[in-house]
């Protein structure tokens, strides 16, 4: 008869795996997370958490009118990534994020969804995809990744120069971070002439089928035409089809004339351990993205009250980005200096001018469709130390962008400009307090609702301070 194992030798058991389980853990606390090592061939499994809790101050929105300060505390970010590498070719990386809502926008305020529903607990996939490191020269990531049109795009979130990167530097189809950050497809990028030229290639799902928005505008800003009120308080406006299932072309180049950043992505300041001067192009392209004329319908469907899109002939216009982006940083005998900037001009051949309110809302128009314009930071870390290796970074930045259809008003200008503090509690990225001053400006003056209350007078420009607390595990 075979003898059972005693609870003793299974208790050895768990107890000699845990140990070694925790032992990975413990050894790889420098890193970005937890990071478990197995196999002869280098395979790992890595583990990181992040959160951002951000705490602003808003001069509309409060009061009986909506015209008095607001104050709110939200999670901007809360993510759990998991990257897993069979050796050092194969692997795959996904990475999720907590939809926990935000009143960043400065334009659609409403509560944060934490604050009146359950949203916050949902989660949802914003990187899921395979990974194949075959050469330096080639580097393939092919699932849901992100768009590499723009360095504002693939800066890391979680460090970026200033609090946040830009609410204004994303591309197209614009209203899910899915579509105007990430798309699926796959992206090939690599290095060459000692890791200083720079190469990224994608291809993308791009526009497919049609969105539904909720009209953000008030009864006096909405635009005339045959439609009830009820299109000017909340109503759903249903943009037409993508004309044809066309791909998605994104191509990138850069080059850097002093140390390279290396990598598929970039940081917003390397502490002076790196000397960088980066100088990089992009574009983007998607043939018959969108219809040429198309009308909103006059009757809204009486159980959703949902407005379609009537497409008036077969013309279609083609989406083109365009964008231009720098970055230096240089060590000097005391500090270091970082400058940064960012063009982008998104075009659908003024289809705007002829589209429904659906389209304009989700596609031709609005804060990621047709526009025009960029931004520039500068930045200095002062030569001390505060507390054990604590560095302090005050920055400035200064931003200019032309909509061609935004909230209502054709070729809106948006100029906003600030500065703020970034305290690298650790000496780096993963612990991080920041706090930040923007000014919004419009060349004219705009009705920006509010949640629950009557649309505002018309506003010409508003304030926000910020505050950010960061922890990078």
């Amino acid at each position: 008869m075979l003898k059972k194992p005693g609870f003793s030798h299974s208790c050895k058991a768990v107890v000699a795996g845990s140990t070694l389980l925790l032992g990975l853990c413990l050894a790889s606390q420098a890193q970005a997370g937890p990071r478990i090592e197995f196999g002869d061939d280098g395979g790992f499994l890595q583990v990181d958490l992040k959160g951002q809790i951000f705490v602003e101050n808003t001069s509309y929105g409060g009061g009986k009118t909506g015209d008095e300060s607001r104050t709110d505390i939200h999670f901007m970010r809360n993510r759990v990534g998991f990257t897993g590498m069979l050796d050092d070719t194969w692997g795959y990386k996904l990475q999720t994020c907590g939809n926990t809502g935000t009143t960043k926008m400065p334009f659609l305020y409403g509560l944060s969804a934490q604050d009146n529903d359950w949203n916050d607990r949902d989660v949802r996939v914003i990187d899921a995809y395979a990974i194949a490191n075959i050469s330096p020269y080639l580097n393939l990531k092919i699932g849901l990744t992100k768009i590499p049109l723009t360095r504002a795009n693939l800066d890391d979130c979680f460090a970026p120069l200033s609090q946040d990167r830009s609410m204004f530097v994303y591309s197209a189809y614009g209203n899910s971070p899915a579509k105007f950050s990430r798309d699926l497809g796959g992206v090939a990028y690599g290095r060459f002439f000692g890791d200083r030229l720079t190469y990224f290639a994608g291809v993308f799902q791009g526009r497919e089928g049609s969105s539904a928005v909720q009209n953000p505008l008030s009864v006096a800003a909405t635009p005339a035409g045959p439609l009830t009120t009820a299109a000017a308080s909340g109503a759903t406006f249903v943009s037409s089809n993508a004309p044809k299932t066309q791909l998605e072309y994104v191509g990138r180049v850069t080059y850097d004339f002093m140390d390279s950043e290396g990598g598929s992505g970039y940081q917003g300041t390397y502490f002076g351990e790196k000397n960088v001067l980066t100088i990089g192009a992009g574009m983007a392209y998607q043939p018959n993205a969108a219809f040429r004329s198309t009308t909103t319908n006059p009757t809204a469907a009486a159980s959703q009250n949902a407005y379609g899109t009537t497409i008036n002939g077969t013309e279609t216009v083609d989406y083109t980005a365009y964008a231009v982006d720098l970055m230096y940083e240089q060590k000097l005998p005391a500090g270091v200096i970082t400058v940064t900037g960012q063009y982008l001009k998104v075009d659908f051949e003024d289809a705007w001018q002829t589209n429904s309110i659906g389209d304009k809302l989700s596609v031709t128009a609005g804060m990621n469709g047709q526009k025009e314009g960029g931004y520039g930071k500068i930045a200095y870390i002062l030569p001390v130390t505060i507390g054990k290796a604590g560095k302090v970074q005050p920055y400035a930045l200064s931003e200019y962008w032309e909509f061609a259809h935004l909230l209502g008003k054709n070729h809106q200008i948006i100029n906003q400009y600030g500065g703020g503090v970034n305290y690298y509690i650790t000496g780096d990225q993963r612990v991080r307090l920041t706090g930040e001053f923007l000014r919004t400006d419009f060349n004219q003056a705009t009705q920006i609702p509010v949640a629950g209350l009557a649309a505002l007078a018309d506003v010409k420009s508003f304030d926000t301070f910020r505050m950010m607390l960061q922890i990078v595990f």
